[in-house]
């Protein structure tokens, strides 16, 4: 028992300081600007030390987050813009007084790209703690990546849908924990999406 308490409390105390780290690069880069190089200085400290909080520190996240600042926000925006151009149309077509089967199956493709691109995006931040990409070869890795095991972005994709319900009834569990567990989380379940990239890699 005592074991397990230790476990759970590691993990949370984690949780803890990676979502801290979080919001104070977040913050640094003015919110904007600060949202994807501090989730992918999460990645990469998850990457390099695991589950041991003791070796997490701010002087090592605040270097790779400087590596890290220009090539995640270009990766970043050009999903999120085109999310946003998608739910937009999302939007619009809703909002059409007579609804058919064309409708319908627009909206549902529009809801499934949009969904696609969340997971694009979730790869990317697990293949640049391995690759040095250029941006072309990010996204096309991304996006490739999707398709490299189903099943690992459909756990990542529910697991986040659970994360924002848990979200919705406990902000504050959100707010000061749950950010830096959904990186580890999407870090441990894109594992296959990597070795099936990086074997590809290997043997050309």
């Amino acid at each position: 028992m005592g074991r397990f308490l230790d476990f759970v409390f590691n993990r949370f105390f984690l949780g803890m300081i990676a979502t801290a780290f979080f919001w104070l690069l977040t913050l640094v880069g003015g919110i904007i600007l600060g949202l994807a190089p501090a989730s992918a200085t999460l990645m990469s400290l998850y990457a390099e030390h695991g589950y041991s909080f003791r070796e997490y520190s701010l002087k090592e996240a605040w270097s790779l987050y400087k590596q890290n600042f220009v090539s995640s926000n270009l990766i970043f925006y050009s999903f999120l813009g085109v999310d946003l151009v998608l739910v937009y149309g999302l939007y619009l077509l809703v909002q059409l007084p007579h609804q058919t089967i064309v409708h319908l199956i627009a909206t549902f493709l529009n809801v499934l790209v949009v969904a696609l691109l969340f997971l694009a995006y979730t790869v990317s931040l697990k293949l640049q703690v391995y690759f040095d990409l250029s941006y072309r070869n990010s996204l096309k890795l991304s996006l490739i990546g999707i398709f490299m095991s189903l099943a690992a972005v459909a756990k990542v994709l529910l697991g986040t849908v659970l994360l924002v319900a848990i979200g919705y009834y406990m902000p504050a569990l959100l707010f000061f924990v749950g950010i830096g567990m959904w990186h580890f989380f999407i870090s441990d379940m894109l594992e296959p999406v990597y070795e099936s990239i990086h074997e590809k890699l290997a043997t050309k």
